[in-house]
């Protein structure tokens, strides 16, 4: 019947398939802190490798212990973890120090700042 067809599609299609490629995502962040002051930073994230790194005097710091899903992205810091909600955009970052409390923000979608280097 039509087995030989789909197996020729099939048979063309694993041959001509390409491995997904990471494509690092950056996003520009506000949160407001304790003195109720608006910060602002740029991080980068990357599904495929399940990295984040935050843009920090021009160099990328990169975060441990990272878990990016469909809906959400943690990541740590030396002095903070982040969560990020990437439904609704919102940001909740926690002190380590262990004081402050949850800070809240929200992240868009953004273009690489200037200068900005390459994730790898």
């Amino acid at each position: 019947m039509r087995w030989p067809e789909i197996l020729v599609a099939a048979g063309l299609l694993a041959a001509l398939a390409r491995p997904a490629m990471a494509e690092p995502r950056w996003l520009a962040c506000k949160y407001t802190d304790t003195g109720g002051k608006a910060q602002n930073f740029f991080m980068v994230f990357d599904d495929l490798r399940n990295t984040a790194s935050l843009l920090d005097g021009g160099t990328l710091v990169e975060g441990t212990s990272t878990g990016i899903t469909f809906q959400a992205l943690r990541t740590r810091f030396p002095q903070f973890t982040i969560t990020y909600n990437r439904n609704d955009g919102a940001l909740a970052l926690t002190p380590l120090a262990g004081f402050g409390g949850i800070l809240a923000g929200e992240c868009r979608r953004s273009p690489p700042p200037p200068g900005a280097p390459n994730p790898t």
